[in-house]
């Protein structure tokens, strides 16, 4: 299956998407924060992120930022359960999917497969959109 990084701060929902996405056949990895995510995404090759959008360092928003900037066809899903706009700018940023918490089995795996499912851009096709 896929090779996923899972960024949360908090070690119980990482444990609670650990338990789902293994369970699904994924290989998976973690950070604690966006600043940690770079450094595994600069080492690992990785197929999705899962990130939540309120962590210390670097946040969700950002990370999704920096990973854009690297990549412009990374894949990403957003969850929070902070506000609405939070998640609809985290899509403009670039997740190709945003989920509320609590976050259950059948919406992960869902937003995952959307996700991987999503036709990644090219660079001249990026570059032109973001002008």
């Amino acid at each position: 299956m896929a090779r996923i990084l899972v960024v949360d701060w908090d070690e119980i929902e990482r444990v609670h998407l650990w338990t789902i996405l293994e369970e699904a056949g994924h290989q998976l990895l973690f950070a604690s924060d966006g600043k940690v995510a770079l450094e595994v995404w600069e080492r690992n090759p990785i197929d999705l992120v899962v990130t939540e959008l309120a962590m210390p360092e670097l946040n969700g928003l950002r990370l999704i930022q920096e990973l854009v900037k690297l990549d412009a066809g990374v894949r990403i899903v957003a969850i929070s359960a902070i506000s609405a706009d939070q998640l609809d700018l985290a899509e403009d940023f670039g997740a190709n999917t945003i989920l509320y918490k609590p976050v259950t089995r059948d919406s992960i795996l869902q937003a995952v497969e959307e996700a991987l499912e999503a036709p990644r851009p090219r660079r001249d096709q990026w570059d032109q959109w973001r002008g």
